[in-house]
C-alpha cells in the first residue's frame, strides 16, 4: 500500500484492455486479463469477494466493472432464500449480456448446496463451492477452456479449525477479518448451516497477526467477521477471551462486531467491551429475528424474548451509550396478527435504537417453507414498513441523546464536493464540520454533535487525532 494512512480498496476498477480471444481447449495465461466480480449476501462473502480481487490482482489480472467486457466474471452467490437463488442467477445472465465470449465462474453458498442449477446455466463455465473458493484463481488459469462447465464441489470439512485467515478492506477507512466460518444452529428458515458446515474458528494467534498486518497497513477500524462469530471457539479461548487478547495490541485503533446470536452475548463479552478503553466499539447487532416466543420456537431459535430483553438491559447498564440493533424477520409462517403486535411491543420497549427489517421468504429444502399458516406478502409488507417506522423512530430518539455530546469519528472516504462524513464508535453516520482544519479519509476526530434531523447526524471537530480512550 502506498501510504499508511489510507489502505487500498482492492476492488477500486482498473482500466482494461482490449478482450482477447484464446483458441479453443488453451489454458489462460494471466498477463493483462480482466476479471469482474459481484457479490451477493452477506458480510462474510463480501470480505471472501475482497480476497478474490487480491488473489487475481496477485497474479496478474486486472479488476474492471461488472458491466464492462470481461474475460471471466466471478459472481459470489447467496442462498439464504429462493430470492437470492433468482437474483444469483439474474447476475449470471447479466454478465453474459456484458460479455458472450467470457468465462462465468459461480461460487458461493448457492454453488455449494446446488451445484447442478448453476452448471445448467448459459455461459457457466465454473461451478465453485465454499470448500475450492480459495483455489478459484488457479482453477480459472489452469482450465482449459470446454463446453462442458468445471464442478468442483464437495462437503464442507467437519473440521472445528478454520484455516487461513482472510481480510480485506470495506473501503480506504475500514477493513475487515474473518474469525469464523460456518454455523451449528439449523434454524428452520435457513439453509447456510448446509452451505457453510459447522462452526470452525482461526486460531487467537492467526488473528492476532492478521489484526496487526492490517493495523500496520494503516487500517483504524476493523470488523471482526464471520457467519456466527458468538460461536467462536479455540483451545477453550471463547469470542470475549479473543477480544481481551486483541486489545493488548499497541496503538490507536478499535474493533467493531457483526452479527450476534442473543444468547451469546454473556456478561463476559459485555465486560470486554465495556474494559477495552474504546478499542471495541460500543456496538452490538444482535440476529434476534422475532420478538415473540411462539415464533422464535418455529423459527428453531435458542432464545426467548425475556432473553433478548435481559441482554438489552445489561448492554444498557454496563455501556449506556451503546447501540444495540437486531435483524427481525417478519411474515413468518404462523405469525398472527397478535404475535406481530406482541413483537411491535418488545422491540418497542427493548433497549434498541435501530432494526434491519426482512420479510420472511422461503427457501426450498428448509423445514419453514413447508409450514402451514404462511402469510400473504401484502400483510408482510405492512408489517415491515411498520417496523421500518419504529426503528426510525427509536433511532432519532437515540441520536438525540448525544446532542452537544463529543463522540470518537473516523473520517470516511468521500467524493470531490462531497461533505465529509464519519463513522462513530457508537455507530452512528455523522456529517462534519472541519472547523478550518485539513481533514482527510482515516483520520481519528473527536467531533461535538450540534444538530440532529430526522435522517442525519451533524457534529464539528473538537480536535484531532485523539487517543480511542481519551
Amino acid at each position: 500500500m502506498t501510504h499508511s494512512n489510507r489502505p487500498s480498496n482492492p476492488l477500486r476498477p482498473h482500466t482494461p484492455p482490449e478482450p482477447l480471444t484464446l483458441p479453443e481447449g488453451q489454458p489462460d495465461s494471466a498477463a493483462s486479463r480482466t476479471v469482474a466480480f459481484y457479490t451477493l449476501g452477506c458480510k462474510a462473502n463480501q470480505l471472501e469477494t475482497s480476497t478474490l480481487a487480491n488473489q487475481f490482482q496477485d497474479q496478474g489480472w486486472h479488476i474492471v466493472p461488472f458491466d464492462e467486457a470481461a474475460e471471466v466474471y466471478v459472481v459470489n452467490t447467496c442462498t439464504v432464500t429462493e430470492r437470492s437463488d433468482q437474483e444469483s442467477k439474474r447476475i449470471i445472465r447479466r454478465a453474459r449480456l456484458s460479455n458472450p465470449a467470457g468465462r462465468i465462474a459461480a461460487t458461493g453458498c448457492y454453488a455449494q448446496v446446488a451445484p447442478d442449477e448453476l452448471a445448467a446455466l448459459d455461459g457457466v463455465s465454473f461451478v465453485i463451492g465454499n470448500n475450492f473458493k480459495d483455489q478459484l484463481v488457479r482453477i480459472v488459469q489452469d482450465t482449459p477452456r470446454s463446453d462442458r462447465p468445471l464442478v468442483q464441489v464437495s462437503e464442507i470439512d467437519k473440521s472445528r479449525i478454520m484455516e487461513g485467515a482472510s481480510s480485506a478492506a470495506i473501503d480506504r477507512t475500514r477493513g475487515s477479518l474473518k474469525i469464523q466460518d460456518g454455523c451449528d444452529y439449523k434454524c428452520t428458515y435457513c439453509i447456510i448451516w448446509e452451505a457453510r458446515g459447522l462452526s470452525r474458528s482461526l486460531p487467537v494467534a492467526d488473528i492476532k497477526l492478521q489484526l496487526q498486518r492490517m493495523l500496520d497497513e494503516g487500517f483504524k477500524e476493523v470488523g471482526l467477521t464471520g457467519i456466527n462469530i458468538g460461536q467462536y471457539e479455540h483451545e477453550g479461548a471463547d469470542l470475549a477471551d479473543l477480544l481481551s487478547e486483541l486489545v493488548q495490541l499497541p496503538g490507536q485503533f478499535r474493533l467493531r462486531l457483526t452479527s450476534l446470536d442473543p444468547m451469546e452475548v454473556s456478561d463476559k463479552l459485555i465486560e470486554a467491551v465495556q474494559q477495552s478503553n474504546g478499542k471495541i466499539c460500543p456496538h452490538f447487532h444482535l440476529s434476534a429475528q422475532s420478538a415473540e416466543d411462539f415464533v422464535l420456537k418455529r423459527m428453531g431459535r435458542r432464545h426467548h424474548v425475556a432473553d433478548m430483553v435481559r441482554v438489552c438491559q445489561t448492554i444498557a447498564q454496563k455501556i449506556p451509550h451503546a447501540s444495540v440493533g437486531s435483524d427481525i424477520i417478519v411474515g413468518f409462517p404462523g405469525e398472527t396478527a397478535e404475535r406481530f403486535e406482541a413483537t411491535y411491543e418488545a422491540l418497542q420497549n427493548a433497549y434498541m435504537n435501530y432494526f434491519h427489517v426482512f420479510s420472511y421468504s422461503k427457501r426450498k429444502g428448509t423445514p419453514a417453507a413447508t409450514f402451514p399458516d404462511q402469510v400473504p406478502e401484502r400483510e408482510k409488507k405492512a408489517r415491515a414498513q411498520t417496523l421500518r417506522a419504529l426503528s426510525e423512530s427509536k433511532n432519532l430518539a437515540y441520536r438525540q441523546r448525544f446532542l452537544g455530546q463529543s463522540l470518537h469519528v473516523i473520517v470516511e472516504e468521500s467524493e470531490p464536493g462531497e461533505p465529509l462524513k464519519g463513522m462513530s464508535e457508537n455507530y452512528l453516520k455523522v456529517y462534519i464540520e472541519p472547523n478550518g482544519l485539513p481533514l482527510q479519509a482515516n483520520d481519528w476526530l473527536t467531533v461535538q454533535i450540534n444538530t440532529i434531523s430526522k435522517e442525519n447526524t451533524y457534529g464539528s471537530v473538537v480536535n484531532k487525532n485523539q487517543d480511542a480512550d481519551a
